[in-house]
């Protein structure tokens, strides 16, 4: 009997250890650490979920509805794919947070994966001013569409980078009356996802993926035929949310310039950085390499932004289909020096100088260790929540921080390059010929020879070395740099060039072989000059020591943009007059100090009407504008505002800014911006506030042909300033914009004050004129947005009619609550 027992013992522990191994040779299979990191991850992670309880959902559908989406989900587990057609919306009701409102709903996604089991993927769009998190369009799946925890940080740290992220999170649902458990919400593409982000209005839009897919579809049925209609080059530009803007003549003018500017760029008529934000294509980019996304960089599956005020494309993080190792880099392997229709859009992307650089500046940022802890310090809390809430459902889906950490490592050591490229030298009379042969994936910036006394030679032209494409050997590329008097007299005795990878800041040295290139095959430098050069401005006079240009003083007439770079100081006093004529623009990335004298202002304008204006963008340091008088541009063809401020702060000190009532005068985008005795006259909108940071002292606002002064997002402090004589609306306030105002009188034709979409209005001792309607307008509560509140306190009104308030807001004049009122 006892012999009986440990024979049975013993088969057990071997059949034990049989299915012990077999466990961990699936998991590892699978991707997973093995068996016993999966017995600890359920051990220890299991628990710690119920420190945090999920936010709980609910989506209910009629029965006839309910068939419908099953026969879309029948279809695709048939076909192996979703296809449009047939995958129609349907109504639903969904609720959150106790409050149950309308929605439309269908299923999303292409791939079968999104109706595998029961956790199918849904794609909701809820009605009018209602909506979850802030979204009226947004996705419920299965977490492990997007690789669960992995594109919740991806988009925090994109977000983090200024890149257009969307909301994206986890919830508990019910369909139906059935608990499916854990799902991922991810925002979709509105105008709201733009709102979050701090951008204006402004196209979304994608390259159209529908005959890609009838290509895939083939693909999964083995049918193999040549489909030109499925390449990136045949695909339509396509607008999200198309039925909106066709109701909107700004905005479908603004997807028409959009479509103009990608297909100038796919013909190859335009490169990258005059099409799209060059830096926010290098910073997405880089984030994907860091995080191991190179499978999201498919072309139909980027989402773009079209900014209308710099009349750039950004693009949106989308899904990042991450975590993974990386063996190369995004940018690896596709500069060539010059734009061919036949590139992808990546390889068009980097064969852009100016992107290129901005990308390996970015990945060398990104890829220090430090860059990582501070993301993860940071997000400490809301990761421990969001981690809580996968392990409920799935206990063995941790965040593999290794992953990120071996990316970096993986970035540092390709940027470190052990060498640039092989180079053959030899000497003509008085100029130096170098011949280089490429080695390397990654473009390589020559920037001369070394001098016994350390200076460097130039070459004659900005000189880029392109990659050397997988499986080929380098094209051998001529550089010329011309020698003076003191090389040819003492050479050094190696031939040292210094070098970098494009973009890097980290110069590198190499020595050439002291012979010639002589096989016959050498081909002049592939990339042209940059072309612009500011220091051929005569306007322009560079201190390159003390960092500064100064706009020399006189009479300036400009005929031709003007680019200023970053890294410097601008200066300027009277005597200065600037005629900007034929379209011209001033457009600075550094920072201004202009500054006129109390008899003699600086001014700035256009004598022909024609100015495209004044902008700035990105200048790393606040500017100061003194005692300027802007006389007008003119009414332009781009429709742009006369003077734009995007990521720009600056002070405006008795400063006097006047335009054609057709054309907007000011826009200001993410900035902090100061205006103190200043004066708009004319103009349309004469004044526009987007998520910036605003202190308005001592302003006349007079003769608006629009909106004197509008606030969306951020917050203002106005005090002591009048309007006079606007065309619409004195103040106009939205999407959650938080303005206090203190003295001062507001007068406008039509409603004077006009509040919405979650807007904070504080107003003391002012006086409010409507010739025509009502003091006040307080549209009625956004779902998305939350309730406005005005608090107006020992203000005089005068209007010939009563203030318009919407239900759900609260409202005050003089200490009493104003009611509700229903709107004519």
């Amino acid at each position: 009997m006892k012999r009986r027992v440990l024979l049975v013992l013993a088969a057990f522990a071997v059949l034990l250890g049989a299915a012990a191994f077999m466990g961990d040779r699936a998991l590892k299979h699978k991707g997973h650490p093995g068996l016993k990191k999966f017995v600890q991850q359920w051990w220890v992670n299991y628990p710690a979920s119920f420190q945090v309880e999920p936010e709980e959902v609910a989506l209910k559908v009629d029965q006839a509805d309910m068939d419908a989406i099953q026969g879309v989900v029948d279809a695709a587990r048939e076909r192996g794919v979703i296809m449009r057609e047939g995958n129609d919306y349907v109504p639903a009701e969904f609720t959150a947070a106790g409050t149950t409102f309308k929605v439309k709903v269908r299923i999303k996604g292409k791939m079968a994966d999104h109706v595998t089991g029961e956790k199918w993927s849904f794609r909701i769009i809820a009605k009018k001013d209602k909506g979850f998190k802030g979204m009226q369009r947004f996705s419920l799946q299965h977490p492990g569409t997007r690789n669960y925890l992995c594109d919740w940080f991806y988009h925090l740290l994109m977000r983090g980078e200024g890149v257009v992220a969307l909301r994206y999170g986890f919830v508990r649902l019910t369909f139906n009356g059935e608990d499916l458990g854990v799902y991922a919400y991810e925002e979709h593409f509105g105008p709201e996802l733009l709102a979050n982000n701090g951008r204006m209005k402004g196209p979304i839009f994608r390259f159209d993926p529908g005959l890609f897919w009838e290509h895939r579809l083939n693909m999964i049925e083995k049918v193999r035929y040549n489909e030109p209609f499925a390449a990136y080059q045949a695909a339509a530009v396509d607008a999200f949310g198309t039925g909106d803007m066709e109701k909107d003549s700004v905005q479908l003018g603004y997807f028409a310039d959009a479509v103009g500017r990608m297909m100038a760029f796919r013909r190859g008529e335009l490169p990258a950085s005059q099409v799209f934000n060059a830096d926010l294509i290098a910073r997405r980019h880089a984030i994907l390499d860091l995080v191991g996304g190179h499978h999201s960089m498919d072309w139909s599956d980027v989402k773009f932004y079209y900014d209308p005020l710099l009349q750039r494309v950004e693009p949106i993080a989308y899904e990042s289909f991450s975590a993974f190792p990386i063996r190369t880099l995004a940018g690896s392997d596709r500069y060539v020096g010059m734009i061919k229709q036949s590139m992808d859009l990546h390889d068009a992307y980097f064969n852009d100088p100016e992107v290129f650089a901005a990308y390996v500046h970015h990945l060398e940022r990104v890829s220090r260790p430090e860059f990582l802890d501070s993301a993860f310090t940071a997000l400490a809390p809301a990761l421990d929540s969001a981690s809580a809430i996968i392990y409920r459902e799935f206990p063995y889906k941790e965040l593999d921080r290794e992953v990120y950490r071996k990316n970096q490592l993986v970035i540092r050591r390709m940027l470190d390059v052990p060498k640039g490229f092989h180079a053959y030298a030899a000497m003509d009379t008085d100029t130096l010929r170098i011949t280089v042969i490429p080695i390397e994936g990654l473009p390589i910036e020559v920037f001369g020879a070394v001098a016994l006394d350390g200076s460097v030679s130039a070459p004659v032209q900005r000189s880029i070395i392109p990659c050397r494409r997988p499986g080929t050997v380098g094209m051998p590329v001529d550089l010329r740099i011309p020698l003076d008097d003191a090389w040819r007299k003492a050479p050094p005795d190696k031939l040292i060039l210094r070098y970098a990878v494009l973009g890097a800041s980290t110069h590198r040295t190499l020595e050439a072989f002291p012979y010639a290139y002589s096989d016959g095959l050498s081909i002049p430098s592939l990339v042209p000059p940059t072309g612009w050069n500011a220091r051929a401005e005569a306007m322009l006079r560079f201190d390159e020591e003390g960092r500064s240009i100064t706009i020399a003083p006189g009479a300036h007439t400009l005929d031709h943009d003007i680019f200023i770079p970053a890294g410097y100081t601008v200066n300027a006093t009277a005597p200065l007059r600037i005629d900007l004529v034929k379209g011209a623009r001033m457009i600075s990335r550094s920072p201004m100090r202009l500054v006129g004298l109390e008899e003699m202002p600086i001014t700035i304008g256009s004598s022909d009407a024609s100015g495209g204006g004044l902008i700035l963008v990105t200048t790393g340091g606040s500017s100061r504008f003194e005692r300027i008088r802007v006389e007008g541009f003119g009414m332009n063809s781009a429709g742009t505002p006369s003077i734009i401020l995007q990521e720009a702060s600056s002070t405006w000190t008795t400063c006097d800014l006047g335009e054609v009532r057709t054309r907007d005068l000011m826009e200001v985008v993410r900035s902090h911006v100061e205006f103190n005795g200043c004066s708009f006259t004319g103009g349309g909108d004469q004044l526009v506030l987007g998520y910036s940071s605003t202190s308005i002292s001592d302003v006349l606002f007079r003769g608006a042909g629009d909106d004197a002064l509008k606030v969306k997002g951020g917050a203002a402090s106005i005090a002591g300033t009048r309007v006079e004589g606007a065309t619409s609306n004195a103040l106009v306030l939205d999407e959650a914009a938080q303005v206090r105002i203190d003295g001062g009188s507001f007068q406008a034709a039509k409603d004077v004050l006009a509040v919405s979409e979650g807007a904070t209005l504080e107003a003391k001792r002012t006086r409010i004129t409507s010739e025509e309607a009502a003091p006040v307008d307080v549209e009625p509560v956004h779902a998305r947005h939350g309730a406005s509140q005005v608090v107006l306190t020992d203000v005089t009104i005068e209007a010939p009619g009563p203030a318009k308030i919407g239900k759900g807001n609260k409202v005050s004049l003089n200490g009493k609550a104003m009611n509700e009122t229903v709107k004519p």
